[in-house]
C-alpha cells in the first residue's frame, strides 16, 4: 500500500480505522494495465483505495507508471514497480476520473481508466477565501450525515485584515483563532438533533461578519476509539462504538459471505443492529452482536452502512467500502 505525499494527518487517522490493505491486484495476462478496484462508476467512502497492476511486453519490464485524477497527475510509481494499492486524501467528495499510464522498457504505453464518486471526505486545510466580503463556511459539506462530533471549517474576508474568527455552537463560544482569518476545528454538539453553528469574524476596521448554519446530528457513536494515554498518566476509557468488523473496509468478498460486528462499551442496552449495502438492508440482529450470511449482494465496489440503536434511541453509525464478487 502506498500513500500520496498529501496524506500526512489524513492517513495517520486512516491507519486507526478497520480497513485492510487490498490484496495486490494480479497483473493482467496480456501486456497492459489492470484496475482491480474500485469498480467502474462505484460510489465509495473516503479515503478511496485504488488497486492496480500492469504487465509489460515479452522481454521487457515496466519502467514507470503515472496516476492522473481528473486530468491532473497525482502519483508516479518508483522505477520498476508494476502496480500498487494507492490511497490519496486529496480525492475529496465528488466524481473522480482516474487514468493510469504505464510504460515498458520497449517504449510501449499502456492505459486503464476508471471513474468513481467519493463521499464523506474531510478537509485538512483552510477553506478557500471568499471572493466577496464575508465568510466561506465550507465544512461540513451539504447533504452529509453527521454525528455529534464533526469537523467545521470557515474562512473570512474583511474590508481590511481579519483580526479574529470565532466558532459558536448553539450560541456558546467554542473556539477563537486570533490574528488569522480561518479555523479548522472539531465541533462537539453533544446530542443528536438540530444545532446552530455560527462563524463570526472581525477586521481591523471593526466590521463584523457572521455566517450561520443549522446542521442535524443523526448519530452519536461510530467506531470504538481508545485514546493514547499521555506519559505517566492512566489510560483513558475507550468510547462506545462498533468493533470486531468482518469484513473490513476495502476487503474483497464473494457471495455468500459472513458479516459480523459487535457494539462495545455501550452505556445502555443495544436493541438492534442493521447492515445495509447501498442503502438496502442485508443483515439484522436484535442485540449488541451480529453474525449473518449475506446473499445475493451486487457485484462491484459498494458502501456498507452499519447502524445500531440503544434503549434511549442513541444511534451508532459507520460506513466503509467493500469489493463484492470482483476478480483480483
Amino acid at each position: 500500500m502506498q500513500f500520496s505525499l498529501s496524506c500526512l494527518l489524513a492517513c495517520s487517522l486512516l491507519l486507526m480505522l478497520p480497513y485492510r490493505a487490498l490484496a495486490d491486484c494480479t497483473a493482467p495476462d496480456q501486456p497492459g494495465v489492470r484496475i482491480c478496484a474500485p469498480s467502474q462508476n462505484a460510489k465509495i467512502v473516503y479515503i478511496p483505495a485504488l488497486d492496480f497492476n500492469s504487465t509489460p511486453a515479452f522481454g521487457a519490464q515496466i519502467s514507470r507508471y503515472i496516476v492522473y485524477d481528473n486530468g491532473s497527475k497525482i502519483f508516479e510509481g518508483p522505477l520498476g514497480q508494476t502496480g500498487t494499492t494507492f490511497m490519496d486524501p486529496s480525492m475529496q467528495n465528488g466524481l473522480h476520473r482516474i487514468t493510469i499510464h504505464a510504460w515498458d522498457t520497449l517504449g510501449h504505453l499502456y492505459e486503464a481508466k476508471v471513474a468513481f464518486t467519493v463521499f464523506g471526505s474531510v478537509r485538512f486545510s483552510a477553506c478557500p477565501v471568499p471572493s466577496s466580503l464575508g465568510i466561506n463556511f465550507c465544512e461540513p459539506v451539504d447533504n452529509t450525515v453527521l454525528g455529534t462530533k464533526y469537523q467545521v471549517s470557515a474562512t473570512a474576508r474583511g474590508n481590511s485584515r481579519i483580526t479574529a474568527i470565532r466558532l459558536y455552537i448553539d450560541g456558546k463560544e467554542q473556539f477563537t483563532n486570533p490574528f488569522i482569518n480561518y479555523f479548522v476545528f472539531t465541533a462537539s454538539v453533544g446530542t443528536q438533533g438540530d444545532h446552530t453553528i455560527a462563524a463570526v469574524a472581525w477586521d481591523t476596521g471593526g466590521h463584523v461578519f457572521t455566517k450561520t448554519r443549522k446542521l442535524h446530528s443523526a448519530y452519536t457513536y461510530g467506531l470504538v476509539e481508545c485514546p493514547e494515554p499521555f506519559p505517566d498518566e492512566p489510560a483513558q476509557p475507550c468510547s462506545p462504538g462498533f468493533d470486531q468488523l468482518e469484513p473490513v473496509g476495502n476487503d474483497y468478498v464473494t457471495t455468500p459471505f459472513t458479516m459480523q460486528v459487535q457494539v462495545k462499551n455501550n452505556p445502555r442496552t443495544v436493541t438492534a443492529i442493521k447492515a445495509y449495502i447501498d442503502g438496502i438492508l442485508v443483515a439484522t440482529s436484535d442485540g449488541p452482536t451480529m453474525m449473518a450470511t449475506v446473499q445475493n449482494a451486487p457485484t462491484g465496489t459498494h458502501i456498507v452502512t452499519l447502524q445500531a440503536w440503544d434503549t434511549a434511541g442513541i444511534l451508532y453509525r459507520f460506513q466503509y467500502s467493500l469489493n463484492i464478487n470482483m476478480t483480483h
